[in-house]
């Protein structure tokens, strides 16, 4: 959507984080729009338990805090550095606002990006309320999948652990790895050196 080139010729602040450095909290103030040049970020809420869920692995060339910047809320989760480094670009209103009205053509993609990521978030969510962990996993799945830029019918390794599997699915590890298991045995997917085939 964004090249560093554009971003760097309209004088988009530029910003280096490392691992674990926080980029933004739950409840705070959306005064900034965010996308990441380089690394990786994740994006999670923590219940009243310290249990935490994880709601997306955000990756290189992607937006965060889309939805709480333009409505001048706050954001709804947390967002750490994973990679050992991260390069991100950071968004003020007056900036934001200049910059699509420069490049309309980047306000398209950037209003589709937004659509696809609402209808992703809306397909976990009826995963989660309505599905057998069988079903929820094949669509965390398949939406992991179409987060990588494949199509449904592409196979690949899933590189996500149990747990953040558990955590975006709003189900138990132990549930997740029998889950897996049986799935297996019913030649829905492959394990190759305990990864996920799909």
């Amino acid at each position: 959507m964004f090249t560093k080139e554009i971003l760097l010729k309209n004088k988009v602040p530029f910003l280096r984080f490392k691992k674990k450095d926080t980029l933004f909290r739950e409840d705070q103030i959306a005064v900034n729009l965010y996308y990441l040049l380089e690394g990786e970020i994740k994006i999670y809420n923590i219940d009243s338990e310290g249990k935490e869920f994880l709601i997306s692995t955000v990756s290189e060339n992607m937006c965060l805090g889309e939805p709480p910047f333009l409505l001048g809320e706050r954001y709804p989760a947390n967002a750490i550095i994973v990679s050992d480094t991260a390069k991100v670009f950071c968004f003020n209103e007056e900036l934001f606002q200049k910059f699509m009205i420069d490049h309309p053509e980047v306000l398209i993609e950037f209003t589709k990006e937004i659509a696809r990521k609402a209808y992703d978030k809306t397909m976990k969510l009826k995963s989660i309320v309505h599905l057998n962990p069988h079903e929820r996993i094949l669509n965390y799945l398949k939406i992991h999948k179409r987060g990588l830029g494949l199509e449904a019918d592409e196979k690949t390794l899933i590189d996500v652990t149990r747990k953040e599997m558990a955590n975006s699915t709003g189900l138990a590890v132990e549930t997740v790895i029998r889950t897996v298991k049986k799935m297996e045995r019913e030649q829905h997917l492959e394990l190759i050196n305990h990864k996920i085939y799909y």
